[in-house]
């Protein structure tokens, strides 16, 4: 009997040996000593330490902010061509791009600290004007004044016009008249604020 009882406490202790290493198993965390402890602890403060991290960086919506902030535009005012997250010289930035009329912007802005890294403007199809020393009147000439100057140059009373359009020569605004005299070919570039004679040239029509 007593020899029963010994075995039958020894395979209780193996029993309960074995039901704490399952339940270990199963919640991941030991039962005895310090270090499970220490260990959770460590891997919360790194979750939070990762979703920190995360919090820190600015949204895309807060990125063309500060771009449009700068460029002194409204959203409404704007055409958005991209606002993508990238690594510019192992930073992170958005880089935002947008267009305003025929003006195309381009910013770099720091994904974190929302810092403007870098921007950039450009105008389609010319360049920007020089800076102007003279007032120039803000009215236009309109397209009949420019022939009208075009013709009293050539020293010809009509003519043939085969076009007079606006357009821009050096970053200057023009009407582009174009017209025919017998098998003379006239063009000129008549700056359409003040009237002045931009750049001109006759040649025969072959």
């Amino acid at each position: 009997m007593k020899k029963f009882n010994g075995l039958s406490k020894g395979f209780m202790g193996v029993a309960t040996v074995a039901c704490l290493l399952f339940a270990a198993g199963v919640t991941g965390v030991p039962y005895y000593g310090s270090v499970g402890g220490e260990a959770i602890a460590v891997a919360k403060k790194a979750n939070k330490s990762n979703k920190a991290d995360k919090a820190k960086k600015i949204s895309a919506d807060k990125a063309k902010k500060i771009a449009l902030g700068d460029a002194k535009l409204a959203e409404k005012d704007v055409t958005f061509v991209k606002v993508e997250l990238e690594f510019e010289n192992s930073r992170l930035v958005y880089d935002v791009e947008f267009y305003s009329g025929n003006v195309e912007y381009d910013y770099d802005i720091d994904a974190v600290s929302g810092a403007i890294v870098s921007s950039d403007r450009d105008i389609e199809n010319y360049s920007i004007p020089a800076q102007q020393t003279t007032v120039a009147p803000a009215a236009d000439i309109g397209v009949e004044k420019a022939k009208e100057i075009a013709l009293s140059h050539a020293g010809v009373g009509s003519a043939r016009f085969t076009k007079a359009k606006i357009d821009y020569e050096n970053g200057i605004k023009v009407y582009e008249i174009e017209f025919k005299v017998g098998n003379m070919e006239y063009e000129y570039d008549i700056n359409v604020l003040n009237g002045a004679i931009v750049s001109s040239s006759a040649e025969i029509d072959d």
